[in-house]
């Protein structure tokens, strides 16, 4: 059973209200099919990460945001590794580890790492780490189920906007027709 917590947002496969043929399927295709620049990419960001950590870690240790820049440079270690490995169930071990990550860790890393970025002197530690977790979404494809997620629900708007139910939800703020003469509002007297 899920917790409705507005810091750490539900994963998609989670969500208990829309029927399971409705949920987009997080697999690995996009990452088994990725570019030699992207791959290329991810280890550059590994890299980067590297450096971040070697940097800081005395400094930082004890801090939220350090232990998720370790859990992320550790996890995307292990996925380059995977990637590298060229196993028989290679897609099914990514898909795994890419499902576990919109599980526990996602979130709570751009969490942590937005709260950095509030922090004067270190936000633009925050931002490059901002940026990294944003581009391995972005080449793993969890970044194009969440857009596809959000673009049914568009849908289903922009449909109740055509059906005419939001008018009758809304009145007439939307536009709707109007029954009724503008409210002109009331004289106020000055002495």
């Amino acid at each position: 059973m899920a917790v409705l917590n507005s810091l750490q947002p539900i994963p998609v496969h989670t969500v208990a209200f829309e029927p399971l043929d409705m949920i987009p399927k997080l697999t690995a295709t996009k990452l088994l099919r990725a570019s030699d620049k992207d791959k290329q990419a991810l280890a550059d960001i590994h890299e980067l990460l590297d450096r971040l950590f070697v940097r800081n870690r005395h400094q930082h240790r004890r801090n939220h945001w350090f232990k998720s820049l370790q859990q992320f440079r550790k996890q995307l270690a292990l996925l380059i590794k995977e990637m590298e490995s060229g196993k028989v169930n290679v897609a099914n071990v990514l898909e795994q580890r890419l499902r576990f990550w919109d599980e526990r860790h996602i979130h709570q890393w751009y969490l942590n790492f937005t709260q950095l970025v509030a922090v004067g002197p270190f936000a633009v530690i925050g931002l490059v780490l901002m940026a990294c977790v944003a581009r391995v979404c972005r080449i793993t494809g969890i970044t194009d189920l969440y857009e596809e997620i959000g673009s049914e629900d568009m849908k289903v708007v922009l449909q109740s906007m055509d059906e005419g139910v939001a008018v009758g939800e809304f009145g007439n703020i939307l536009g709707g027709e109007e029954d009724d003469e503008e409210d002109q509002g009331v004289i106020i007297e000055r002495y």
